[in-house]
Protein backbone atom coordinates (compact mmCIF):
# COMPACT_ATOMS: atom_id res chain seq x y z
CA UNK A 1 0.00 0.00 0.00
CA UNK A 2 3.32 2.17 0.84
CA UNK A 3 4.22 1.71 -2.40
CA UNK A 4 0.79 2.07 -4.41
CA UNK A 5 0.06 5.20 -2.46
CA UNK A 6 3.69 6.70 -3.32
CA UNK A 7 2.69 5.93 -6.91
CA UNK A 8 -0.38 7.65 -6.63
CA UNK A 9 1.00 10.70 -4.46
CA UNK A 10 3.75 11.00 -7.92
CA UNK A 11 1.00 11.27 -10.49
CA UNK A 12 -0.87 14.27 -8.73
CA UNK A 13 2.88 15.86 -8.09
CA UNK A 14 3.37 15.11 -11.88
CA UNK A 15 0.32 17.50 -12.66
CA UNK A 16 1.70 20.11 -10.29
CA UNK A 17 4.94 20.32 -11.68
CA UNK A 18 4.30 20.24 -15.33
CA UNK A 19 1.17 22.46 -15.12
CA UNK A 20 1.59 24.29 -18.46
CA UNK A 21 1.25 20.46 -20.40
CA UNK A 22 -1.49 19.45 -17.83
CA UNK A 23 -3.83 22.35 -18.40
CA UNK A 24 -3.16 21.90 -22.50
CA UNK A 25 -4.19 18.18 -22.04
CA UNK A 26 -7.33 18.74 -19.93
CA UNK A 27 -8.46 21.77 -22.50
CA UNK A 28 -7.53 19.27 -25.22
CA UNK A 29 -9.80 16.98 -24.13
CA UNK A 30 -12.57 18.72 -22.60
CA UNK A 31 -12.97 20.46 -26.03
CA UNK A 32 -13.42 16.71 -27.82
CA UNK A 33 -15.67 15.40 -25.63
CA UNK A 34 -18.09 18.95 -25.29
CA UNK A 35 -18.76 18.21 -28.67
CA UNK A 36 -19.36 14.93 -28.17
CA UNK A 37 -21.92 16.03 -25.57
CA UNK A 38 -23.64 18.53 -27.88
CA UNK A 39 -23.51 16.03 -30.74
CA UNK A 40 -25.39 13.48 -28.23
CA UNK A 41 -28.49 16.12 -26.90
CA UNK A 42 -29.26 17.70 -30.33
CA UNK A 43 -29.44 13.63 -31.26
CA UNK A 44 -31.45 13.23 -28.06
CA UNK A 45 -33.72 16.33 -28.65
CA UNK A 46 -34.09 15.40 -32.96
CA UNK A 47 -35.28 11.76 -32.17
CA UNK A 48 -37.84 13.41 -28.80
CA UNK A 49 -38.80 16.16 -32.09
CA UNK A 50 -39.83 13.53 -34.39
CA UNK A 51 -41.42 11.43 -31.79
CA UNK A 52 -43.31 13.80 -30.76
CA UNK A 53 -44.64 14.62 -34.18
CA UNK A 54 -45.02 10.45 -34.91
CA UNK A 55 -47.13 10.61 -31.82
CA UNK A 56 -49.38 12.86 -33.70
CA UNK A 57 -49.75 10.80 -37.20
CA UNK A 58 -52.27 8.33 -36.18
CA UNK A 59 -54.49 6.35 -37.93
CA UNK A 60 -58.59 6.96 -37.93
CA UNK A 61 -60.49 3.83 -38.41
CA UNK A 62 -64.24 4.65 -38.61
CA UNK A 63 -66.88 1.89 -38.47
CA UNK A 64 -69.58 1.36 -41.27
CA UNK A 65 -72.23 4.20 -40.03
CA UNK A 66 -75.14 1.69 -39.49
CA UNK A 67 -72.80 -0.22 -37.38
CA UNK A 68 -74.17 -1.46 -34.21
CA UNK A 69 -72.77 -1.04 -30.84
CA UNK A 70 -72.16 -4.62 -30.57
CA UNK A 71 -70.23 -4.36 -34.33
CA UNK A 72 -68.14 -1.35 -32.75
CA UNK A 73 -67.03 -2.90 -29.63
CA UNK A 74 -65.95 -6.27 -31.95
CA UNK A 75 -64.28 -4.17 -34.35
CA UNK A 76 -62.26 -2.76 -31.34
CA UNK A 77 -61.03 -6.37 -30.52
CA UNK A 78 -59.83 -6.83 -33.88
CA UNK A 79 -57.47 -3.89 -33.99
CA UNK A 80 -56.51 -4.99 -30.49
CA UNK A 81 -55.45 -7.79 -32.03
CA UNK A 82 -53.39 -6.51 -34.72
CA UNK A 83 -49.35 -6.24 -33.75
CA UNK A 84 -47.23 -3.45 -33.33
CA UNK A 85 -49.83 -1.03 -32.39
CA UNK A 86 -49.56 1.72 -29.58
CA UNK A 87 -52.57 2.81 -28.31
CA UNK A 88 -56.53 2.56 -29.46
CA UNK A 89 -59.01 5.30 -28.34
CA UNK A 90 -62.49 5.38 -28.56
CA UNK A 91 -64.09 8.55 -30.64
CA UNK A 92 -67.86 8.02 -29.83
CA UNK A 93 -69.67 9.89 -32.97
CA UNK A 94 -71.64 11.57 -29.70
CA UNK A 95 -68.24 13.07 -28.35
CA UNK A 96 -67.12 14.22 -31.92
CA UNK A 97 -70.32 15.69 -33.07
CA UNK A 98 -70.38 17.81 -29.81
CA UNK A 99 -66.87 18.84 -30.61
CA UNK A 100 -67.39 19.63 -34.19
CA UNK A 101 -70.48 21.51 -32.74
CA UNK A 102 -68.26 23.40 -30.30
CA UNK A 103 -66.10 24.96 -33.25
CA UNK A 104 -68.84 26.12 -35.63
CA UNK A 105 -70.41 30.16 -35.56
CA UNK A 106 -74.01 30.10 -34.26
CA UNK A 107 -76.38 29.84 -37.29
CA UNK A 108 -74.51 26.34 -38.23
CA UNK A 109 -74.45 25.02 -34.64
CA UNK A 110 -78.29 25.92 -34.19
CA UNK A 111 -79.10 24.53 -37.72
CA UNK A 112 -77.07 21.46 -37.34
CA UNK A 113 -78.13 20.82 -33.38
CA UNK A 114 -81.97 21.00 -35.36
CA UNK A 115 -80.92 17.38 -37.29
CA UNK A 116 -83.07 14.39 -35.77
CA UNK A 117 -79.68 12.37 -36.28
CA UNK A 118 -75.86 12.20 -35.67
CA UNK A 119 -74.10 11.89 -39.20
CA UNK A 120 -71.26 10.87 -37.80
CA UNK A 121 -69.58 6.95 -37.43
CA UNK A 122 -67.80 5.77 -34.46
CA UNK A 123 -64.71 5.79 -35.09
CA UNK A 124 -61.13 4.42 -33.59
CA UNK A 125 -57.98 6.72 -33.49
CA UNK A 126 -55.14 4.12 -33.79
CA UNK A 127 -51.16 4.90 -32.74
CA UNK A 128 -48.52 2.98 -34.22
CA UNK A 129 -46.03 1.69 -32.13
CA UNK A 130 -43.14 1.76 -34.29
CA UNK A 131 -43.47 4.13 -37.43
CA UNK A 132 -41.27 1.17 -39.63
CA UNK A 133 -44.24 -0.68 -39.73
CA UNK A 134 -47.09 1.79 -40.09
CA UNK A 135 -47.89 0.97 -43.60
CA UNK A 136 -48.14 -2.69 -42.86
CA UNK A 137 -50.30 -1.90 -39.70
CA UNK A 138 -52.62 -0.01 -41.96
CA UNK A 139 -52.86 -2.67 -44.62
CA UNK A 140 -53.84 -4.91 -42.12
CA UNK A 141 -56.28 -2.87 -40.57
CA UNK A 142 -57.93 -2.16 -44.20
CA UNK A 143 -58.61 -5.87 -44.39
CA UNK A 144 -60.96 -6.27 -41.33
CA UNK A 145 -64.60 -6.09 -42.05
CA UNK A 146 -67.44 -3.59 -40.75
CA UNK A 147 -64.80 -0.41 -41.92
CA UNK A 148 -66.20 2.84 -43.47
CA UNK A 149 -63.28 3.84 -44.11
CA UNK A 150 -59.48 4.75 -43.02
CA UNK A 151 -57.64 8.16 -42.77
CA UNK A 152 -54.14 7.85 -42.47
CA UNK A 153 -50.78 9.83 -43.64
CA UNK A 154 -48.11 7.07 -44.99
CA UNK A 155 -46.02 9.06 -46.72
CA UNK A 156 -45.41 11.29 -43.75
CA UNK A 157 -44.71 8.28 -42.03
CA UNK A 158 -42.05 7.63 -44.51
CA UNK A 159 -40.77 10.77 -44.28
CA UNK A 160 -40.30 11.05 -40.72
CA UNK A 161 -38.70 7.53 -40.59
CA UNK A 162 -36.30 8.46 -43.13
CA UNK A 163 -35.30 11.61 -41.00
CA UNK A 164 -35.16 9.40 -38.42
CA UNK A 165 -32.69 7.32 -39.85
CA UNK A 166 -30.63 9.96 -41.47
CA UNK A 167 -30.22 12.33 -38.08
CA UNK A 168 -29.65 8.99 -36.41
CA UNK A 169 -26.60 7.79 -38.86
CA UNK A 170 -25.08 11.35 -39.30
CA UNK A 171 -25.24 11.98 -35.73
CA UNK A 172 -23.66 8.25 -34.39
CA UNK A 173 -20.92 9.37 -37.02
CA UNK A 174 -20.42 12.14 -35.77
CA UNK A 175 -19.94 11.14 -32.25
CA UNK A 176 -17.59 8.23 -33.20
CA UNK A 177 -15.53 10.59 -35.46
CA UNK A 178 -14.99 12.89 -32.69
CA UNK A 179 -14.18 10.06 -30.37
CA UNK A 180 -11.39 9.28 -32.40
CA UNK A 181 -10.30 12.59 -33.29
CA UNK A 182 -9.85 13.02 -29.26
CA UNK A 183 -8.18 9.62 -28.71
CA UNK A 184 -5.66 10.65 -31.41
CA UNK A 185 -5.18 14.56 -30.08
CA UNK A 186 -5.06 13.29 -26.94
CA UNK A 187 -2.04 11.08 -27.49
CA UNK A 188 -0.42 13.39 -29.86
CA UNK A 189 -1.04 16.08 -26.67
CA UNK A 190 0.76 13.60 -24.50
CA UNK A 191 3.84 12.52 -26.45
CA UNK A 192 4.66 16.24 -25.99
CA UNK A 193 4.88 15.66 -22.65
CA UNK A 194 6.34 12.70 -22.57
CA UNK A 195 9.71 14.40 -24.67
CA UNK A 196 9.42 17.33 -22.76
CA UNK A 197 10.49 14.67 -19.55
CA UNK A 198 12.85 12.14 -21.21
CA UNK A 199 15.32 13.43 -19.03
CA UNK A 200 13.27 13.14 -16.04
CA UNK A 201 12.44 8.95 -17.20
CA UNK A 202 15.98 8.74 -17.93
CA UNK A 203 17.19 9.31 -14.72
CA UNK A 204 14.36 7.14 -13.36
CA UNK A 205 15.39 4.47 -15.13
CA UNK A 206 19.22 4.54 -14.90
CA UNK A 207 18.72 4.67 -10.68
CA UNK A 208 17.05 0.87 -11.53
CA UNK A 209 13.09 2.01 -11.73
CA UNK A 210 10.88 -0.53 -13.48
CA UNK A 211 9.02 -0.07 -16.21
CA UNK A 212 5.98 0.13 -14.06
CA UNK A 213 7.38 1.94 -11.50
CA UNK A 214 7.94 4.54 -14.16
CA UNK A 215 4.77 3.87 -15.73
CA UNK A 216 1.89 4.21 -12.86
CA UNK A 217 2.57 7.78 -11.98
CA UNK A 218 2.16 8.36 -15.54
CA UNK A 219 -1.23 6.88 -16.17
CA UNK A 220 -2.54 8.30 -12.58
CA UNK A 221 -1.74 11.69 -14.28
CA UNK A 222 -3.78 10.61 -17.55
CA UNK A 223 -6.95 9.08 -15.30
CA UNK A 224 -6.90 12.77 -13.57
CA UNK A 225 -6.52 14.28 -16.27
CA UNK A 226 -9.34 12.42 -17.82
CA UNK A 227 -11.92 12.70 -14.80
CA UNK A 228 -10.94 16.79 -14.66
CA UNK A 229 -12.04 17.27 -18.30
CA UNK A 230 -14.73 14.83 -18.33
CA UNK A 231 -16.24 16.75 -15.21
CA UNK A 232 -16.01 20.27 -17.01
CA UNK A 233 -17.33 18.96 -19.73
CA UNK A 234 -20.48 17.72 -18.58
CA UNK A 235 -20.68 21.02 -16.84
CA UNK A 236 -20.38 22.90 -20.33
CA UNK A 237 -22.80 20.70 -22.36
CA UNK A 238 -25.30 21.38 -19.62
CA UNK A 239 -24.72 25.29 -19.32
CA UNK A 240 -24.87 25.51 -23.28
CA UNK A 241 -27.86 22.76 -23.78
CA UNK A 242 -29.90 24.83 -21.43
CA UNK A 243 -29.71 28.20 -23.14
CA UNK A 244 -30.27 27.16 -26.41
CA UNK A 245 -33.33 25.18 -24.65
CA UNK A 246 -34.63 28.48 -23.53
CA UNK A 247 -34.06 29.95 -27.93
CA UNK A 248 -35.73 27.04 -29.49
CA UNK A 249 -38.14 25.58 -26.92
CA UNK A 250 -41.05 27.58 -28.28
CA UNK A 251 -39.80 26.79 -32.13
CA UNK A 252 -39.66 23.18 -31.71
CA UNK A 253 -43.08 23.12 -29.88
CA UNK A 254 -45.04 24.81 -32.63
CA UNK A 255 -44.28 22.22 -34.81
CA UNK A 256 -45.47 19.76 -32.55
CA UNK A 257 -42.76 17.75 -31.19
CA UNK A 258 -41.47 17.44 -27.74
CA UNK A 259 -41.04 20.90 -26.21
CA UNK A 260 -38.39 19.42 -23.24
CA UNK A 261 -35.96 17.31 -22.94
CA UNK A 262 -34.48 18.08 -19.10
CA UNK A 263 -30.54 17.14 -19.16
CA UNK A 264 -30.96 16.00 -15.64
CA UNK A 265 -32.23 13.03 -17.11
CA UNK A 266 -28.69 12.16 -19.50
CA UNK A 267 -26.43 14.24 -16.77
CA UNK A 268 -25.22 10.53 -14.90
CA UNK A 269 -25.25 8.52 -18.51
CA UNK A 270 -22.94 11.66 -19.57
CA UNK A 271 -20.61 11.78 -16.77
CA UNK A 272 -20.31 8.14 -16.39
CA UNK A 273 -19.45 7.99 -20.56
CA UNK A 274 -17.00 11.26 -20.12
CA UNK A 275 -15.22 10.38 -17.12
CA UNK A 276 -14.95 6.75 -18.98
CA UNK A 277 -14.07 8.30 -22.26
CA UNK A 278 -11.34 10.41 -20.05
CA UNK A 279 -9.66 7.86 -18.37
CA UNK A 280 -9.48 5.99 -21.42
CA UNK A 281 -7.49 8.02 -23.36
CA UNK A 282 -5.49 9.36 -20.82
CA UNK A 283 -4.27 6.15 -19.53
CA UNK A 284 -3.74 5.11 -23.48
CA UNK A 285 -2.31 8.54 -24.70
CA UNK A 286 0.06 7.23 -21.33
CA UNK A 287 0.70 3.94 -22.13
CA UNK A 288 1.29 4.47 -25.54
CA UNK A 289 3.23 7.51 -25.57
CA UNK A 290 5.97 6.44 -22.92
CA UNK A 291 6.48 2.98 -24.28
CA UNK A 292 9.02 4.34 -26.94
CA UNK A 293 11.30 5.83 -24.18
CA UNK A 294 11.07 2.83 -21.81
CA UNK A 295 12.62 1.00 -24.31
CA UNK A 296 15.85 2.74 -23.90
CA UNK A 297 18.45 2.43 -21.43
CA UNK A 298 20.47 5.72 -21.80
CA UNK A 299 17.86 8.71 -22.68
CA UNK A 300 20.34 11.39 -21.98
CA UNK A 301 22.69 9.91 -25.04
CA UNK A 302 19.57 10.42 -27.55
CA UNK A 303 20.70 14.53 -27.27
CA UNK A 304 24.45 14.22 -27.49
Amino acid sequence: MGKFGYLIKEGFRNLKVNKLMSVASVTVLFSCLMLIGIAFMLLVNIEAFIGGIEAENVIMVYADVDATEVDYISLGNKLDDIANIASIEKVEKETAYEEILADLDEGLKTYLSSLDENPLPDAYRVTVADMSGFETVVSEIKTLDGIERVYENSTLARQLEGIRNSVTYISVGMIALLLVVSLFIISNTIKVTMFSRRLEISIMKSVGATNSFIRLPFMVEGIIIGIIAGILATGAVWGIYEFALGSFTAVLSGFGGTARIDFLDYALYLVAAFVGIGVFTGVFGSATSIRKYLKERKFVELEE
